[in-house]
């Protein structure tokens, strides 16, 4: 079964150490995914409204579920990806919708096409290094160095989870959001690039200071800003059961955390909790574009 969706539209890169999201630790060298490859489960919704207030909708959504069975099944695959045009520039649609499909593109010629005909599952450095390549190759692509056409005022943020057996991937650049909720709680998969974000990291401000800080809206990496781009790739080992949600911060800016969780932690299927999420943003005043998917995974 295949399901798509989308909505219109310093290469020093660090790679995090693998970060566990279940009490157990997995390895580099061990790949329990593989021996229960066939018992995982995806089932994902999305959702994108322009929201209340601006005129059309710069985000950029696309989600991709292939299962398979018989004889000699694939193993699960899951592709979300998630990204924001920048508000106030020129060509921020054109920005998202360019730099969503050239990873997204780039990830299923390099990593699923090749599992179709047969090649061997790809071990987690390769996976790690395929999924800063795609975030590069769609920052090219919105930033081509050499075209006369590019104006340089369309920016994107980009946050790709890459679900893989019981293996998830993620790259990020920006200020749109992964998360993961295991039991009751939510833990968020990426960081924000905002520069309050960086002051607060480096203890030049507190979290109360931060709350009123001036210049808490410049954001300091975004595809299509820069000719070089710093891009946040992590690893994680699904637990056996739980909710992914990737979302634009029309959604994580106007709802808490603490909404969040309250939402995704409801017994209903993906696409009504995603539909709850965009509801709740909206009714907070719904200031930008709204986008979320919503994914459960149990294995």
């Amino acid at each position: 079964m295949s399901k798509v969706s989308a909505q219109p539209d310093s290469l020093d890169t660090k790679i995090e150490e693998p970060v566990d999201i279940k009490p157990q630790t997995v390895t580099h060298n061990e790949h329990p995914a593989k021996k229960q490859a066939s018992e995982l489960r995806l089932d994902g919704a999305l959702r994108s409204d322009v929201g209340a207030v601006r005129q059309r909708n710069e985000d950029s959504c696309l989600l991709y579920e292939f299962e398979s069975g018989g004889s000699a099944p694939l193993s699960p695959f899951g592709l979300y990806v998630v990204a924001d045009g920048m508000g106030g520039y020129d060509g921020g649609d054109r920005a998202s919708k360019i730099a969503s499909r050239t990873a997204a593109h780039y990830l299923l010629q390099s990593i699923y096409f090749p599992l179709l005909n047969g090649e061997p599952h790809p071990e987690q450095p390769s996976v790690e290094q395929i999924m800063r390549e795609s975030v590069l190759l769609a920052h090219e692509a919105v930033h081509p160095p050499d075209s006369p056409d590019y104006s340089g005022n369309g920016g994107t943020t980009l946050t790709i989870a890459l679900a893989l057996d019981r293996q998830l991937y993620v790259a990020h650049v920006g200020d749109s959001r992964a998360y993961c909720l295991v039991g009751e709680d939510l833990q968020m998969l990426t960081r924000d690039h905002w520069l309050v974000q960086r002051l607060q990291d480096t203890g030049r401000l507190t979290a109360e200071e931060a709350e009123n800080f001036q210049h808490r809206n410049i954001l300091l990496r975004a595809l299509g800003q820069e000719e070089e781009l710093d891009v946040d790739v992590y690893y994680y080992a699904l637990p056996a059961y739980g909710k992914l949600l990737l979302c634009s911060d029309g959604l994580c800016g106007q709802i808490s955390d603490t909404e969040i969780l309250q939402i995704m932690n409801q017994t209903r299927s993906p696409d009504q909790i995603a539909d709850q999420l965009i509801a709740a943003a909206l009714s907070a005043g719904g200031l930008d574009n709204i986008s979320a998917i919503v994914v459960e995974f149990e294995a």
